[in-house]
């Protein structure tokens, strides 16, 4: 069985060679199985491409796009595995996410979805907290979601089927995916983390906290959940950028 990753970049030089290492090392530890790693860079200038230039078995491209979601896409058309997911510039794999997930899209001929467990990692402090996907529901995605978006990964009849990614979107277009496949799909979750999402100050989502909540609010709303969206949204603009900026900036020292 084949996986491909699709990772997004645009100057993430600071943590892309972390990203690299990690998939390679998943790859060791699944010797039973094939991974293809497509890194689909937007132009960066802060040394990527050479970082890049210097990887062996890693399949990329550089040049300019319309952001995330068009990029993923990007990484998506040019990929030719039986799985798919796509993991950020900053974040990484544990060293089993690879086999253990890959075993049981083999073993489980039923299973569309296979999502984890995950940590969040604290920049470069090594602090890493596990968070829980246990309690998640298909139908209650348009309230909660607690998948870590790392520790995702779904056969590719799922994307032949419901299609890529909403390139309108560039905060939330992982909760969108998630709401468009709902029910419609067989999860399939393990109780272990497999993933691992970095936060730190220079992340987009820490950038851009408000943009993010408004943007997600109007997706939501989109998908028929009036208030609660909007309600998140003012208070993010209010005070929780403050509160996540300045955890950032602690947790950095």
């Amino acid at each position: 069985m084949k996986l491909s990753v699709v990772t997004p970049s645009l100057n993430q030089a600071r943590y892309l060679g972390a990203c690299l290492d990690s998939v390679r090392l998943a790859a060791e530890h699944a010797p039973s199985h094939e991974i293809e790693h497509i890194v689909i860079d937007g132009g960066s200038t802060d040394g990527t491409t050479e970082i890049l230039r210097q990887q062996s078995g890693v399949r990329w491209v550089s040049e300019k796009d319309n952001g995330q979601s068009q990029a993923i896409n990007k990484g998506f058309g040019l990929a030719n595995g039986d799985i798919l997911a796509y993991l950020c510039a900053d974040d990484l794999y544990e060293p089993l996410a690879v086999q253990r997930v890959l075993d049981v899209f083999n073993r489980e001929d039923t299973v569309d979805v296979v999502y984890a467990d995950f940590f969040f990692l604290e920049g470069d402090s090594g602090r890493k907290r596990r968070k829980s996907a246990a309690k998640f529901v298909p139908t209650e995605l348009i309230k909660s979601n607690p998948l870590g978006q790392p520790a995702v990964w779904w056969r590719r009849g799922v994307y032949k089927k419901f299609g890529g990614f909403d390139e309108t979107l560039h905060y939330c277009m992982d909760h969108e995916y998630w709401l468009r496949l709902g029910a419609k799909v067989q999860w399939h979750y393990m109780p272990e983390p497999l993933a691992v999402s970095r936060l730190h100050a220079d992340a987009k989502t820490s950038r851009q906290l408000s943009k993010m909540w408004c943007e997600t609010a109007r997706m939501l709303t989109r998908e028929g959940w009036r208030f609660g969206p909007w309600w998140n949204a003012f208070s993010m603009a209010l005070w929780g950028r403050h509160y996540y900026l300045l955890k950032r900036r602690w947790f950095a020292r």
